[in-house]
């Protein structure tokens, strides 16, 4: 097989777990009655949903490659390379803003009071776990933000900002 190939269907692979169980449980509900076709009609529509959140993680996932490698460990984005580094607390991020590079590949930029910005690019290794931390902040808009990195921008983009109280 095919590098390229092989990386496609592992960046797809939930994706296509979840469809298959889609597909099994949407025959075991056709094919069944009673109480059991409840059972298969409620496992399909949560299959749907994993499918859904499947799809969305497949197009977070850059491919990797890049530089530089990322690891998310009790509620600590680390980012670690030969050049720079640094680690950001996910309760402490005030704002994530894409930053584009003229390479064609872009950066996230983790800002947190009191440090410096936290530099990540989209396809260093394990930046796909950054999904995971993205969708957990209140209000990120999940789409807009797989559009951005699809298009790549050509100026920096905020894709999420805290919410702070104003007092006046």
């Amino acid at each position: 097989m095919r590098p390229e190939v092989k990386a496609m269907l592992w960046r797809w692979r939930e994706v296509v777990v979840a469809l298959v169980v889609v597909a099994l449980m949407g025959l075991w509900a056709a094919s069944s009655f009673g109480v059991m076709r409840w059972i298969a009609l409620g496992v399909t529509a949560l299959s749907v949903i994993f499918a859904i959140a499947a799809i969305q993680r497949a197009r977070f996932d850059r491919g990797g490659g890049g530089f530089g490698a990322v690891e998310v460990d009790e509620g600590v984005v680390s980012f670690f390379s030969p050049l720079t580094g640094g680690q950001v607390e996910i309760e402490a991020l005030t704002a994530v803003t894409l930053i584009p590079t003229g390479k064609g590949h872009a950066h996230w930029q983790l800002d947190a009071p009191g440090q410096p910005p936290l530099t990540i690019p989209v396809n260093a290794h394990g930046a796909e776990a950054l999904f995971d931390v993205f969708v957990t902040l209140e209000g990120l808009e999940t789409e807009k933000m797989l559009r951005q990195i699809k298009q790549t921008p050509d100026h920096p983009v905020v894709i999420w900002r805290k919410r702070t109280a104003v007092l006046h």
